[in-house]
């Protein structure tokens, strides 16, 4: 009697663990891709407050489905989502400034190197310049040559909403 209250104890805290572990994994992602994005301070999942407390003077940019920031002088566009996990968090950083660098790609590089780093880093091409690992979406702008780096982090629960 008492192994089997045992093992449905334990059936229970694996499935509720298992829930859990899938509801916030993208989460998870975006705090283990933060240590890759260095843009000015702003990361994955950083609250809008926390946002304007890094960088001053942005032009706010509403949006369906979220809001935007654009730093013009840092060469920075951000969005927060109005649903889900990331409501009113970071989910997209773009930047054209060649002093910053996401997951090690910076404006200017080689698009073959860039392309290297994605692939070493398992991403997969999902469409022209859009890669895509779990829950993360890195898109390259230019040709030859990097002329912008966007990571965007997607809720599972609301990627296929159209807005």
């Amino acid at each position: 009697m008492k192994k089997a209250l045992i093992v449905l104890i334990g059936i229970v805290v694996i499935v509720i663990s298992s829930f859990l572990l899938y509801k916030y994994y993208p989460i998870l992602e975006a705090y283990y891709y933060n240590r890759e994005i260095s843009v000015s301070g702003i990361k994955l999942h950083m609250t809008e407050d926390e946002l304007n407390n890094t960088l001053k003077n942005g032009e706010f940019v509403p949006g369906m489905g979220g809001n935007g920031w654009r730093f013009s002088k840092e060469k920075v566009f951000v969005m927060t989502s109005s649903i889900g996990l990331f409501k009113d968090k970071v989910s997209l950083i773009d930047t054209e400034n060649p002093s910053h660098s996401i997951l090690e790609i910076k404006t200017g590089d080689n698009y073959d190197s860039a392309l290297s780093v994605l692939t070493n880093r398992g991403f997969k091409e999902l469409s022209d310049n859009i890669f895509i690992k779990g829950n993360v979406l890195i898109q390259l702008r230019g040709e030859s040559k990097i002329s912008g780096v966007r990571i965007t982090i997607q809720d599972p629960a609301t990627k296929d909403l159209v807005f």
